[in-house]
Formats: structure tokens, sequence, C-alpha cells
């Protein structure tokens, strides 16, 4: 399948960072779990990784494989703290869900917002994920 993937993140100044990416992506649905992977691009600043994105009906998991290795858990309006492993260190994260939509009935639709606050320098954004199937 494929999709379009517009990423905003919004810093602690309130500054927008949009993207979107149009990629080859492998959906599944089992076990009560929905599992969706796409590579990563030059555009993302995550060139040479995969994400893989699972949804369990209340939580979302994004692990990221390759250049980059993470695992970010998203629950609704709770804290999860998490670690981000790139090429250049470590990082402690905290995410906080602010809305989770999974839909995939009719053509694949996520939307998903969280705040993410970075350990250390207390640095606090707020990221914003929509993932549309593109039917042709």
């Amino acid at each position: 399948m494929n999709v379009k993937i517009i990423s905003k993140i919004t810093d602690s100044e309130g500054e927008v960072n949009e993207m979107t990416l149009f990629t080859e992506a492998t959906y599944q649905s089992k076990s009560q779990k929905s599992f969706l992977m796409y590579d990563e691009s030059e555009l993302s600043g995550l060139e040479g990784t995969k994400t893989l994105l699972i949804y369990d009906g209340e939580k979302v998991n994004i692990k990221r494989y390759g250049n980059v290795n993470s695992n970010l858990g998203i629950i609704m309006d709770e804290s999860v703290e998490n670690i981000y492993r790139t090429q250049y260190g470590i990082f402690l994260m905290h995410t906080i869900g602010k809305q989770i939509h999974w839909n995939d009935e009719d053509g694949l639709h996520i939307k998903m917002r969280y705040q993410l606050i970075i350990e250390g320098d207390g640095t606090q954004t707020e990221v914003s994920i929509e993932i549309e199937e593109i039917k042709n």
C-alpha cells in the first residue's frame, strides 16, 4: 500500500515544522493488533531507518530500527518514559498522548498527537502525525 504521512512538530516557542512523506508501507491486522511499517527518508532526517507502528486499541508504539533505534509509547493522558538511541547519543524522553485515532475500515487513516518532553533540558514539543492510505 502507499501512504501519505504528515508530521507536524510544534516547539516550545510555537515554531511549527511540517513535513509530508509519500512512501510504500505494509499493513497487517491480527490478534487484536494492527501493524504499519514503512521506510523513513532523507526528508525526515531518518534515512536508513524503518518505522513500525503497533496499535492495540489503547496504546500506540512507534518503533524505529536502523540508524535510529527507539520505542516511543503513546497512551492517552498518561506519561510514558522512552529511550531514544541515535548516532549522537541516548536520550530519555516522556510522551503524553493527546489524541489517538486509528481506523482501517474504509482505507487506513491514523491520526495521533502527543507531547514530547526531553529529559535533561526540559524541552517540550507537540507532535502531530497523520497517515492516510493513498488509493489508486
